[in-house]
């Protein structure tokens, strides 16, 4: 039976989603649940790999397993799976369904705490920046971001990917009260590509960067321009989208 899964976790103490020899990670947790209930080892595939440090609200999970109700599979994994994870629904899918290669979208949020004070609460779940944003400026920027083009200047040097056009379907920014949060949608993404994308954002909205350097960089395909990516502790696997499901 195939089953897919939309799961949540805090990352802060996770090395990543990826299984690790010696490392506690998401996938391991998550495949030990598995393999107690079903008695027999369990292979996950996730829709997105996340980094060491970041969450997810609504990462997808398939994997295929001996037949058992969904409503029971959800709690019987909560009920083994650590406070920092959390199986929110269980279905059973078609056969021919995969988290990740059935995808057709992503969205990610990245965090922003912005005030001067630092708070014990959001250092691990928001990116502290200290001195004041211009919104207004964050948000022209993101409106030149949203479109289909040629990211090379956003790719990392260890980049899986050959092929450097992302759709970004969707680029916001939104304020409310001390948090800022930067909402992307794309049809897929380089290695790091959204933090890199905060990242940039915050320099614009800092006076550390203008909107016509970072055009200059993105056209020009340079990454030499662009700056390292965003903290992680702020990314947040918010959504991912499919067809049907």
């Amino acid at each position: 039976m195939n089953y897919k899964c939309i799961a949540e976790y805090d990352g802060s103490n996770f090395n990543g989603w990826g299984k690790q020899p010696g490392q506690r990670t998401v996938q391991g947790e998550i495949e030990a649940a598995l393999n107690e209930i079903f008695k027999t080892p369990v292979n996950i595939t996730c829709a997105g790999r996340t980094d060491k440090g970041v969450h997810a609200f609504g990462q997808v999970i398939s994997f295929k397993a001996p037949e058992i109700d969904p409503k029971k599979l959800s709690i019987r994994l909560n009920s083994l799976l650590p406070k920092d994870i959390s199986v929110r629904v269980a279905k059973h899918a078609e056969d021919r369904f995969d988290a990740r290669k059935s995808a057709i979208a992503k969205t990610y949020l990245y965090l922003i705490y912005n005030s001067p004070m630092r708070s014990p609460i959001y250092q691990n779940r928001a990116w502290h920046i200290s001195n004041p944003l211009d919104i207004t400026k964050m948000k022209k920027a993101a409106k030149f971001l949203q479109a289909k083009r040629d990211y090379s200047a956003f790719d990392s040097y260890n980049s899986i990917f050959d092929y450097k056009t992302v759709d970004l379907r969707q680029v916001k920014v939104l304020k409310r009260g001390k948090f800022i949060a930067i909402l992307v949608k794309g049809d897929r993404f380089l290695y790091r590509m959204v933090r890199k994308i905060a990242g940039e954002l915050v320099k614009i909205g800092s006076d550390t960067k203008n909107l016509n350097d970072l055009k200059d960089a993105i056209l020009s395909k340079n990454r030499s321009k662009i700056g390292k990516p965003a903290n992680p502790c702020g990314l947040y696997l918010s959504k991912v989208h499919y067809k049907s499901f």
